[in-house]
């Protein structure tokens, strides 16, 4: 049996984390949860993830930040990061996918939303 898709989930709210983790893990994936870029930044350093749910607004180092030094480094390039946000606007959507973000989920998110674009990524990674 193959080992499961690890998710990392990095966000500073803990209801959403907890939430975020019962959902994922419940649907088979393995969830790891951190609450700012810099943890994010060092924990792909260091482990295998096969997705990143990637909030904006975080103290320390934001969402935007965090995606742009991941797509900046060849390492990472590939690694599929899925933002997720309640700034929902169509603007941050774009301002997202022109900086390498795989997807935009505005939260509060709709379970089935979020399982259905999470599956979408990684079972068609980009090229």
């Amino acid at each position: 049996m193959p080992d499961p898709r690890r998710i990392l989930v990095v966000d500073d709210d803990t209801d959403i984390q907890e939430l975020t983790r019962a959902v994922l893990g419940g649907s088979g994936y393995e969830v790891a949860m951190l609450s700012s870029g810099r943890e994010a930044l060092q924990a792909v350093r260091s482990e295998r993830f096969d997705l990143v749910l990637l909030d904006i607004n975080m103290p320390e180092m934001d969402g935007w930040e965090t995606l742009r030094l991941l797509k900046a480094d060849a390492a990472f390039r590939d690694l599929p990061v899925v933002m997720f946000s309640v700034k929902g606007e169509v603007r941050d959507k774009v301002h997202g996918m022109q900086e390498g973000a795989a997807d935009f989920i505005t939260k509060p998110f709709v379970v089935d939303e979020l399982l259905a674009r999470v599956r979408r990524v990684l079972e068609h990674p980009e090229p």
